[in-house]
């Protein structure tokens, strides 16, 4: 006789079925009392949610932030800019430069010709860069700065400045979207806060929902409810785990709008936090100095504050008057993938170099060169590559759009055409016979050994030497502008070289 077995889940049904009804019942009661608590939690959440957000929505509820005169009237000074930023791990000198880099390092620069291009004390590191190293850092127990073998100091950053596209949509309530070689990858709070006690960086920006000044006003207040929200967390993640020392930098929201960012930095004013930042994408391509000055104002003044993602020279000095104490130098790999050369005098800004006057300029019959067309292309690695075309705004025309010959460049790059830099561009055929320095009493690595003609015939063999040499020379020359702004600083007359400045590219602006 052949007999079957009961499977487990008959019995279990069974043995259910035959149970204590008055038991059953109350099982059932406490679920219900429990999914019930549930819901009213959500409920409380989201009411909460609403309210913070409202605070920042409606004017009624909260009374309309204004600067504060006095310290706005200081500002215009610049002495305050000459600081001092102690800490028990290190100190910061304002006001100076950050150098942008890859995982720690300058990107197509090695650690041997970094220390000889005077490259800083600080380097910023996009948090894209060393995703593919974290698991490496937990099991060798090493932090991001031994790893990569650097004694400046790390500032970790989750929002990459070199390539600030418009990818809003990708970012949400539970988290930011990073974009790197792999493509995207959504990070939470507690991911990246959990990364930042891998890599020990000395500071860290806190995860921000950066969205252009181009968004609507609900979008922007969903920026800003988000990003207050991830920096409550990061204090409250510091504050219980004493084991890690990094300081936090709290980045500022808003998208451009005057009220939001200042009742943002209101906000922010109040919390433990070592500094602020501003990115550079969300403030207004143009016209941004006043609402920087209304932001700095209000925020303390023993706390340095921070602007990442400028785009150029003229808007680094503007940033410094503007009252920012630090700048990053992320426009520097724009300018050496596209083969510029930075040529602004900083000592003499007037005086601009002159093509027509250099030997042997003519050289017409190069300009339908196909190897020519070809080298106009970026070098490096972009993250545009894995971006789509239909969320990065661009198009195979301005790709192929030919450029000016013979002319200093108003460089424009195609993330914000409006900005301008004064600049070389050495791919242009009547660089190809010139056989003198880049920049004229220029003491860089590369004018000190090479001439124009060369770096020329780099680009446009595609030769990766080229935005090598191009790096090393855009950086010793920022550096040398950042030394002028100290010592215009310190005399007194930052407004006054801002202002030279201006007249400069409006009238290179005028003969573009």
């Amino acid at each position: 006789m052949m007999v079957t077995k009961r499977s487990p889940e008959k019995q279990i049904s069974v043995t259910n079925g035959n149970a204590n009804p008055a038991k059953r019942l109350k099982v059932e009661k406490d679920e219900n009392n429990k999914t019930a608590i549930q819901s009213q939690a959500v409920l409380e959440k989201n009411k909460s949610k609403k309210r913070n957000e409202s605070i920042l929505i409606n004017p009624e509820l909260e009374v309309k932030i204004e600067p504060d005169e006095t310290r706005r009237s200081q500002l215009n000074s610049s002495s305050h800019l000459i600081r001092k930023f102690e800490n028990e791990h290190f100190t910061l000198n304002s006001p100076d430069i950050f150098s942008h880099t890859h995982c720690g390092q300058v990107p197509h620069v090695t650690t041997d010709l970094c220390s000889t291009s005077v490259n800083g004390e600080v380097s910023i590191v996009p948090l894209h860069s060393v995703l593919s190293c974290v698991k490496v850092l937990e099991k060798l127990n090493k932090s991001l700065a031994d790893f990569v073998r650097t004694s400046n100091k790390i500032v970790l950053n989750p929002f990459n400045s070199s390539e600030p596209y418009d990818l809003t949509s990708f970012n949400d309530q539970l988290g930011m979207s990073v974009w790197g070689k792999g493509g995207r990858k959504k990070i939470t709070s507690k991911e990246y806060l959990c990364i930042v006690k891998i890599c020990q960086p000395e500071m860290f920006v806190s995860l921000s929902d950066v969205v252009p000044s181009s968004v609507n006003k609900k979008r922007a207040n969903k920026s800003c409810y988000r990003t207050l929200q991830w920096v409550n967390e990061a204090i409250t993640y510091l504050s219980d785990n004493n084991t890690v020392t990094s300081r936090l930098l709290a980045p500022i929201p808003g998208s451009g709008d005057r009220q939001l960012m200042m009742k943002s930095a209101n906000l922010l004013a109040s919390r433990q936090v070592f500094g602020y930042v501003i990115e550079r994408a969300t403030l207004p391509v143009e016209g941004w100095e006043d609402l920087v000055k209304d932001i700095v104002s209000i925020l303390p003044d023993s706390r340095p504050v921070f602007m990442l993602g400028v785009l150029n020279e003229m808007e680094m000095v503007k940033a410094y008057n503007c009252g920012c104490h630090f700048v990053d130098s992320s426009f520097l790999l724009h300018f050496s993938n596209k083969g510029q050369a930075m040529v602004l005098n900083s000592a003499n800004p007037t005086q601009l170099p002159d093509p027509s006057k250099q030997p042997d300029s003519s050289s017409e019959e190069a300009t339908n060169d196909s190897s020519s067309e070809e080298a106009t292309k970026d070098f490096g690695p972009s993250l545009a590559e894995n971006v789509p075309s239909e969320v990065t705004g661009e198009n195979e025309d301005k790709k192929k759009k030919k450029r000016e010959t013979g002319k200093v460049l108003i460089f424009k790059p195609e993330h914000y055409m409006p900005s301008k830099s004064i600049t070389l561009d050495l791919v242009s055929p009547v660089y190809t016979r010139q056989f003198c320095k880049i920049a004229e009493n220029c003491e860089c690595f590369t004018c000190q050994r090479h001439t124009r003609g060369y770096v020329n015939h780099l680009l446009i063999t595609r030769e990766l030497l080229a935005p090598t040499l191009l790096m090393l020379h855009n950086t010793y020359h920022v550096r040398n502008l950042v030394n002028t702004v100290k010592d215009k600083v310190e005399r007194g007359d930052l407004a006054k070289y801002k202002e030279t400045l201006d007249e400069v590219f409006k009238l290179k602006d005028s003969h573009s």
